[in-house]
């Protein structure tokens, strides 16, 4: 009976832990060198974890160097190219994507950017074509987006993106169940567990 409670128990815990809304937040800065950050906060923000380009160590000591490389097994590209090959997987991988970015729910997006060419008219010609699809981007969704044009005789890319994106994990569960058990999915980790065996 005490088994069949704490069974009942865990499933309905992790039930609603799934249920709690993870946020992602990300900035890209190109205003001197290319930054990226990303930050996930689980638990309504008790709990963060920021995901950003780690420095890597400058000098290797001698002991590594001399260590013989060890190469590396991994899937090789014929076995790749097999696994793509099957049938309706593609089909499949579309709508796995498909119904993934259908469960994120945009909370905040900010965009503004000032691009340039070296040539004034190539500048001009751009945004010739970009600046309707700008225009109908700020009119079409609440969140400002911006991209000014500059004339210096230089190439230029300065501004920033930022956004937060709102997940609740147990949509993902549908999506992923009917990926998983999908003929075309099967076919393709039946291939693999035959390379690798």
């Amino acid at each position: 009976m005490w088994a069949i409670a704490t069974i009942i128990s865990l499933t309905v815990l992790i039930f609603l832990v799934f249920c709690i809304p993870v946020y992602m937040s990300f900035h890209i800065e190109t205003d001197r060198s290319p930054k990226f950050r990303m930050s996930l906060l689980l638990f309504f923000g008790l709990v963060s974890k920021e995901l950003g380009k780690r420095e890597k160590p400058q000098g290797k000591s001698k002991l590594a160097e001399r260590m013989p490389k060890r190469k590396k097994k991994g899937l090789q590209p014929k076995t790749f190219l097999k696994i793509l090959g099957t049938k309706g997987l593609l089909t499949q991988l579309k709508r796995l994507l498909r119904n993934t970015v259908g469960c994120l729910k945009i909370k905040e997006l900010r965009a503004n950017f000032r691009i340039g060419f070296d040539d004034p008219a190539d500048t001009g010609m751009l945004f010739a074509l970009i600046g309707p699809a700008i225009l109908f981007l700020n009119l079409a969704c609440r969140h400002p987006i911006r991209v000014t044009p500059s004339f210096e005789d230089e190439t230029v890319i300065k501004g920033y993106f930022h956004g937060t994106l709102r997940l609740r994990p147990i949509q993902l569960i549908p999506p992923f169940v009917i990926f998983v058990f999908s003929l075309p999915t099967i076919k393709a980790l039946k291939v693999l567990a035959l390379t690798k065996w």
